[in-house]
């Protein structure tokens, strides 16, 4: 009996000689008689600061993870281990690998030691994938999102494949993914980017229409350099009753070229019969009016079609014929102006500038019976509607916020461009000697400027030898000149 007596005696003075080196679970205050013995338990539970951030990335090697705290605008990088637990939004284990970069998470941590003890994606946070055509302007902080408006936080971060980057950074070819809370979105990172397709060759398509993959129509212009997704996918070149298609493959940032002339042929034309809904909408096609009471011929190749009628609504989009006879059903909504109103500045000649589809261009063949009805301008929906289309201890920060040095020059050099008088220009003044594209049609050699209109364009910067770079930069209603000095083209390799 003196023994097990001894022997309780014996436990319960090991549990108290131990009491006060215990860490709480609950991120509060470490508990009195804690002595800081410099060693770190490597179990969960043991923190002393809590931050709800957006998760950066990690560096396999270092072991270590980066953070960006959203409440003010700095990041922050902590150390991980074995011990480390990671969680999905509904607690359920995963692997560090499954954590996508801008995810919004939720982490507890020893801020001392820096390191990180338990790390959950948040549970009330959005995260919508695979965005594309999404639009952010530098002057307004409000953009379209899955049909509704969302504000952009003035600590918003955007994440690119070469780091945290800027809103001109991204390209309406991007996937994206968009994460925030509420409305307010917080973090937009890049998850498949774009490379670039060169057309050589091209004199006989020049006015005719490319078609990227199955969303992105462009009209051809001479030496054109497009932004196009990366991945492998068909394009198809057309004009003048020619036309063909082939498939490319396309990494990050990686140009290639593609001889265009092999698909010059003698033209084809097809047969169209336009089914319509109401019976007397009026169809233009390339800007011509034509007659829906009749088949109409059409060149093989991609047409752009305008539809409307008095009270509904008009639709725009571009159509691929590629079949001796098809019929093609046009179903509009009611609702809308006149097509002469509606159409008013759409029936002039295309711009030799490459512009995105209103909508896909679908193949009119005899399976378009019922399946192909003319939608309603506009793209997938994630569109800027400004073109139509708690603070705390900053010890565990980084010196500085960091960020591009894609800045914006105050001072311009003339491009040598026939400038008419009272019209206002968009000066591109640096890196020197590089060659511009805007919106994918070759414009000179910097410095160089171009007319200033009011929305959004893409800017490509090329040189041989040289990675190629591309900005979207929007231009506002101001009566001033703008200037853009950008960063130095890396070298290749």
């Amino acid at each position: 009996m003196k023994r097990k007596l001894r022997y309780v005696i014996f436990i319960i003075g090991l549990m108290l000689a131990f009491s006060g080196c215990t860490v709480p679970g609950a991120g509060g205050e470490v508990q009195s008689g804690y002595e800081d013995t410099g060693f770190m338990p490597a179990t969960p539970g043991n923190y002393d600061s809590l931050d709800t951030a957006i998760y950066v990335g990690c560096d396999k090697e270092q072991k270590t993870i980066r953070f960006y705290n959203m409440e003010v605008g700095k990041y922050y990088t902590l150390n991980y281990d074995g011990a480390t637990p990671y969680q999905d939004k509904y607690a359920q284990p995963i692997a560090l690998d499954q954590l996508k970069r801008g995810s919004l998470v939720d982490i507890s941590f020893m801020k001392g030691r820096k390191r990180l003890n338990s790390l959950q994606v948040n549970g009330e946070a959005f995260a919508y994938n695979d965005v594309e055509n999404l639009l952010v302007t530098d002057g307004s902080r409000q953009i379209f999102l899955m049909g509704e408006n969302y504000t952009m936080d003035q600590n918003a971060v955007i994440l690119t494949a070469d780091g945290p980057g800027e809103a001109m950074d991204l390209n309406a070819v991007d996937k994206l993914m968009v994460c925030g809370m509420g409305h307010t979105v917080y973090s937009i990172s890049v998850q498949n980017g774009h490379g670039y397709l060169r057309l050589e060759n091209d004199e006989y398509f020049v006015g005719g229409f490319i078609e990227i993959g199955d969303n992105k129509v462009y009209q051809i212009s001479h030496e054109m350099l497009l932004a196009v997704p990366v991945g492998t996918y068909d394009v198809t070149v057309s004009n003048k009753g020619s036309a063909g298609t082939f498939q490319i493959s396309v990494g990050k940032g990686q140009e290639v070229s593609m001889d265009i002339s092999r698909y010059v042929s003698a033209p084809k034309y097809g047969k169209v019969q336009f089914v319509c809904t109401p019976e007397d909408a009026q169809i233009l096609i390339d800007g011509t009016a034509i007659d829906t009471a009749k088949d109409v011929s059409l060149s093989y190749g991609i047409h752009r079609m305008i539809a409307g009628a008095d009270g509904y609504n008009t639709v725009t989009r571009y159509i691929r014929v590629a079949q001796d006879a098809a019929r093609l059903s046009v179903v509009l909504e009611k609702g809308g102006p006149s097509l002469a109103a509606a159409s008013e500045n759409s029936v002039q000649e295309p711009s030799p500038s490459p512009s995105p589809s209103p909508s896909p261009a679908p193949e009119v063949s005899p399976a378009a019976v019922s399946g192909d009805s003319a939608s309603e301008n506009g793209s997938s929906g994630n569109t800027s509607d400004g073109t139509a289309p708690e603070g705390g201890d900053n010890s565990v920060y980084e010196d500085g916020r960091m960020s591009s040095d894609n800045g914006k020059g105050e001072n311009g050099g003339s491009s040598g461009n026939v400038i008419t008088p009272g019209e206002y220009r968009v000066y591109i003044d640096a890196p020197e000697g590089v060659e511009v594209y805007k919106d994918g049609v070759y414009i000179g050699l910097t410095p160089i400027s171009f007319k200033k209109t009011e929305g959004s364009c893409i800017v490509t910067l090329r040189k041989e030898g040289f990675q190629t770079r591309s900005y979207t930069i929007t231009m506002d209603g101001e009566q001033k000149d703008v200037n853009y000095s950008f960063s130095e083209l890396m070298p290749i390799g």
